[in-house]
């Protein structure tokens, strides 16, 4: 488990994905939509709650995300 600062400096915590969490966003075609699922997956959020933050947290969350599956 990891923590995100975001710029409104809130604290997001995001977990290192399970394979049932890489399964559950395989049928979406879309990359963009399978991104913002798999990262509400792994931080609890709603996908309208991460539509709603500025894409360079986002850009964070992902980061975040990368560094789990290197």
């Amino acid at each position: 488990m990891s923590k995100v600062t975001l710029s409104d400096s809130r604290e997001i915590e995001i977990r290192e994905p399970l394979v049932r969490d890489i399964l559950a966003v395989k049928d979406y075609k879309n990359e963009e939509e399978k991104g913002v699922r798999l990262v509400g997956n792994l931080t609890n959020m709603t996908p309208e709650e991460i539509g709603a933050i500025k894409f360079k947290d986002f850009a964070l969350l992902q980061k975040e995300l990368g560094d789990f599956l290197s």
